[in-house]
């Protein structure tokens, strides 16, 4: 008798497209410094192309940081992919130091603040979670920026002669709402051989890009993200359906997402890949599924998600 004592087995379902490896939530950002693979799910929408290119043409030859510290700095609305071109640019960092014969390392502080606490406070968190990382990494040649991790200023200041001469950080700094005042401590203190990559979602005040531009040893390198029109997501959406075979599962309408994102509204890249992994995900599991997919069962399903996240407590 045929296995399964008879019964029809179920044909294997697809794969959603918008699924990314490696990630726990379907919205997490891409993270290639601990996915390698995740460098070819990058779609050039929202400004993320340009921004990575200004990132590669600033670290072209990446010898300066013998002498100079940077700050990376990335601007744009929540959702807009700022933490995914901080990886980008991070991971990408990485491999060039290498060629340059400089040993990169990079140390994620993203959960080491929070957004309540006072600057101070923030800042000391952030010190101090640094140097006992340095310290568990076996990087520091001697304690002496360890022993004064409860003074910022002095810290950073003794860090570079406690590092090997080729040895080069690449900070991720904890997002936060507000990071101005911060900005310009890092920028104006990055050490010598290590780059602090901060986000946030506000426009920096003219007054203090001044303040960064003037102060700094080297003026800070400017990223910017956006939401984008319903050309941009389609892009993405067809990036991502393109990794399927032809026919595997149901494309988007030409005017789907034309007719979702109107009247001069801006979608992102968080709220794309929210819904169409939604929509995709329940289109895998259905044995009938729609020749294509129009703006309707997008709009149904947007609803559907929507009344789910209110009932969720």
């Amino acid at each position: 008798m045929p296995a399964g004592n008879g019964r029809r087995r179920r044909a294997a379902r697809p794969p959603n497209p918008f699924a990314v490896p490696g990630l726990r939530r379907d919205v997490d950002p891409l993270n290639p410094l601990r996915h390698r693979d995740h460098v070819h799910f990058y779609v050039p929408v929202d400004h993320t192309e340009e921004s990575f290119e200004q990132c590669q043409e600033e670290f072209g030859d990446p010898s300066y940081l013998h002498h100079e510290g940077r700050l990376v700095l990335v601007t744009g609305e929540r959702g807009c992919g700022k933490t995914a071109l901080i990886n980008r640019c991070a991971y990408w960092l990485r491999e060039q130091l290498g060629k340059a014969d400089l040993t990169a390392e990079v140390v994620d502080l993203t959960r080491e603040a929070r957004d309540n606490e006072a600057i101070p406070q923030r800042r000391g968190n952030v010190c101090r979670a640094l140097m006992d990382k340095l310290f568990e990494l076996q990087l520091l040649t001697t304690n002496l920026a360890y022993e004064m991790r409860d003074s910022p200023d002095d810290a950073y200041r003794n860090l570079p002669g406690c590092l090997e001469r080729d040895q080069v950080l690449i900070v991720l700094l904890p997002p936060s709402a507000d990071l101005t005042e911060e900005l310009v401590y890092y920028g104006t203190r990055a050490p010598r051989r290590v780059v602090f990559f901060a986000e946030t979602a506000y426009a920096l005040p003219a007054e203090h890009r001044q303040a960064l531009d003037r102060d700094s040893p080297v003026p800070p390198v400017y990223l910017h993200v956006s939401g984008f029109d319903h050309r941009h997501a389609d892009q993405f959406a067809q990036h991502r359906l393109d990794r399927l075979p032809a026919g595997t599962l149901p494309r988007l309408a030409p005017t789907a997402l034309e007719d979702f994102i109107d009247n001069g509204r801006l979608a992102t890249i968080r709220e794309m890949q929210w819904l169409l992994y939604g929509l995709y995900e329940e289109l895998r599991v259905q044995d009938d599924r729609p020749d294509e997919v129009t703006w309707e069962h997008i709009s149904r399903h947007f609803i559907r998600r929507l009344r789910d996240l209110e009932g969720q407590p």
